[in-house]
């Protein structure tokens, strides 16, 4: 291969990696929420009775947290969430059946060191996804892409539904799209008579969405596939003023409905792989 050829896929390659971040990014305590609690009722009980309540406390936090994220996975079909389901329930587990601060970490039986064993292993196979991006909701990258070319241009918000035009699919496949959407946390599809609607959700939102599914469709923009091979895009306020400055608002809608067309493409033609790999190279981070 020529150097003039390799320079230029290579170009390709990671041409949406350099485009300027057009997306505020407002931290968001809700991710924090399960957390704080659990430490606030651990403070509580060791306060009121002691450590070896504190931590009778915090394993029954952990064990009934892991069966919300099983919830979660029955919605979204993201591996993520059996692997933090097992990692919660282990280490509740283990908080219980070690309820003295001077055990924790102890093996006092071979059940403790199966346990114990389990909970390293969830504990890494969890990071792993995390760190693959596996466990990354990808709405703030879905947002990006449909502002690459969208330049500073005030030229009206509407909230009202915009065409974005047709591509082929069956039904079978469209449904099939749609999980593959949800299992990789890029859109949640909700499920209407003549069409499903996607609405991708930002890594800041996702406990909004998660605690209130119904909700939180209502404030964010979503683009809807229907039976027919019509596709409709709604661009929210709510996510319209999530960028820097205001954005051509036509164009911004009209790369929205290309974007999650050519995705549908992808998924069409078996390279549905190459969705995750063009939302991961806009580079924006694990939290974010």
């Amino acid at each position: 291969m020529s150097m003039g050829k390799l320079k230029s896929k290579n170009f390709q390659k990671n041409k949406i990696m350099y485009f300027s971040r057009k997306q505020r990014y407002e931290f968001s305590i809700t991710g924090f929420i399960a957390a704080i609690t659990c430490l606030l009722l651990y403070a509580l009980a060791v306060i009121f009775y002691g450590y070896k309540e504190g931590f009778a406390v915090v394993g029954a936090f952990f064990i009934l947290y892991s069966g919300f994220s099983i919830w979660i996975f029955s919605r979204t079909g993201n591996m993520s969430y059996i692997a933090a389901s097992l990692f919660q329930f282990f280490f509740g587990l283990y908080f219980l059946t070690h309820p003295k601060l001077s055990a924790i970490w102890s093996v006092d039986s071979k059940i403790s060191g199966l346990i114990l064993l389990m909970c390293v292993i969830s504990t890494i196979w969890l990071f792993y996804l995390f760190f693959k991006k596996k466990a990354k909701w990808k709405g703030r990258e879905v947002f990006e892409l449909a502002s690459v070319s969208a330049e500073p241009q005030p030229d009206g918000f509407t909230d009202r539904p915009r065409p974005a035009g047709r591509t082929d699919y069956t039904k079978s496949e469209l449904l099939g799209f749609a999980r593959f959407m949800s299992s990789n946390l890029v859109a949640m599809p909700y499920f209407e008579n003549e069409r499903v609607v996607f609405v991708p959700v930002k890594m800041d939102d996702s406990f909004s969405y998660l605690f209130r599914p119904g909700k939180f469709r209502q404030k964010r923009s979503w683009v809807a596939f229907d039976f027919q091979g019509n596709v409709t895009v709604n661009i929210t306020r709510f996510d319209y003023l999530g960028y820097k400055e205001e954005l051509s608002f036509d164009v911004l809608c009209e790369n929205m409905g290309r974007l999650f067309i050519r995705f549908m493409e992808f998924y069409r033609k078996g390279e549905a792989e190459r969705i995750i790999f063009e939302l991961n190279e806009v580079g924006l981070g694990l939290t974010s």
